[in-house]
């Protein structure tokens, strides 16, 4: 329907913002030349969880939106993951992880694509296949990884009782984009878009919780800022 498009469109935008949300990151990266004590973990999330939504549109049909998005999202992140290697003082380490990551979405797309039947198992919903249920699965896991990386500077923002470290507009755009094809989701009943998209509007809301509770204190501020997209909100400051 057209409300179904527009929402699935308004996601896809969101998730635009999102995958363009380490930017200023990365310019702060390559004036340094060290990616120094940032994580590596959200740009393997996040190309992993693309990877396999592209997998996802390829077996189930009248997807458009949720394959162009994550198609984008496979692209970006490849860029990101490139400079993430480049300056990272341990590229063997680095590249490891992403020849993991690339060995697990190619075994369960094989896996989806050539030895998943619909005499495996039962699917959920009528009208579904067991390789779109398959992949359904990790789709689910894979994205509220992606959704929840942004939780890992909530300690450090406890700990200090400073945001300084708390990547406000990747917090935003998570809410925002899982907000949006939550919508879509219950608009042309996919709940393998729905599930791992609700739970991110959750976890995108407990950011921004955490991050009006400590906003106010600027103790630690100037502190060397430890996540990914963590420079963010200062280059927002500028």
């Amino acid at each position: 329907t057209g409300v179904a498009n527009f929402f699935g469109w308004a996601g896809t935008l969101g998730s635009l913002l999102l995958f363009a949300s380490p930017t200023s990151t990365f310019v702060k990266i390559a004036k340094e030349r060290t990616t120094g004590n940032y994580a590596l973990l959200p740009y393997t999330a996040g190309i992993l969880n693309a990877a396999t939504w592209v997998s996802y549109t390829a077996v189930t049909p009248d997807r458009l939106q949720t394959a162009v998005t994550n198609g984008t999202g496979v692209a970006s992140m490849t860029v990101w993951l490139i400079l993430f290697t480049k300056y990272s003082p341990d590229r063997g380490a680095v590249l490891s992880q992403i020849a993991a990551v690339f060995v697990i979405w190619a075994v369960l797309t094989i896996m989806a694509v050539h030895f998943i039947t619909d005499d495996w198992f039962t699917p959920l919903r009528k009208g579904e296949t067991c390789k779109t249920e398959f992949l359904g699965m990790f789709c689910i896991a894979f994205n509220i990884l992606l959704y929840g990386s942004p939780l890992s500077a909530a300690k450090r923002v406890i700990e200090t009782q400073s945001v300084a470290n708390m990547p406000l507009p990747l917090s935003l755009a998570t809410t925002v984009c899982s907000l949006m094809w939550s919508i879509y989701s219950i608009l042309v009943q996919d709940a393998w878009v729905g599930l791992p998209n609700m739970a991110g509007t959750l976890l995108g809301l407990l950011q921004l919780c955490i991050y009006a509770k400590y906003c106010r204190n600027q103790e630690g501020e100037e502190e060397r800022l430890v996540t990914p997209g963590s420079s963010l909100r200062a280059a927002l400051r500028q």
